[in-house]
């Protein structure tokens, strides 16, 4: 049986991306999804607790419930600030009008 090769994206489909980001919420997803890597279920499972600001990392449940540390960039941290201070104050890092994401 084969297996499946991903697909990546190319840089410009990248930059396209972060272009038709509207807000600062999906800047700032777009922006750790990418640096990390991690699937959008990791994600959003994430609290602002899990964040270590100064290594610029994140403790993430993974697959098969394995604890994994992740690192973002800068300008994704920069990001997640902007977004987390025009925020109300949750224990999620990214938050919906209805529900955690």
């Amino acid at each position: 049986m084969e297996k499946h090769i991903p697909k990546f994206l190319i840089e410009e489909d990248v930059i396209h991306l972060k272009i038709s980001c509207l807000s600062l919420r999906e800047r700032a997803l777009l922006e750790f999804l990418y640096s990390t890597g991690r699937r959008v279920g990791e994600v959003e499972k994430i609290n602002i607790e899990d964040l270590n600001w100064e290594n610029c990392s994140a403790i993430v449940n993974g697959k098969g419930s394995k604890q994994r540390e992740v690192y973002f960039t800068t300008e994704c941290k920069v990001r997640l600030k902007k977004y987390l201070a025009s925020e109300d104050s949750s224990k999620a890092l990214f938050v919906t009008d209805t529900h955690p994401t």
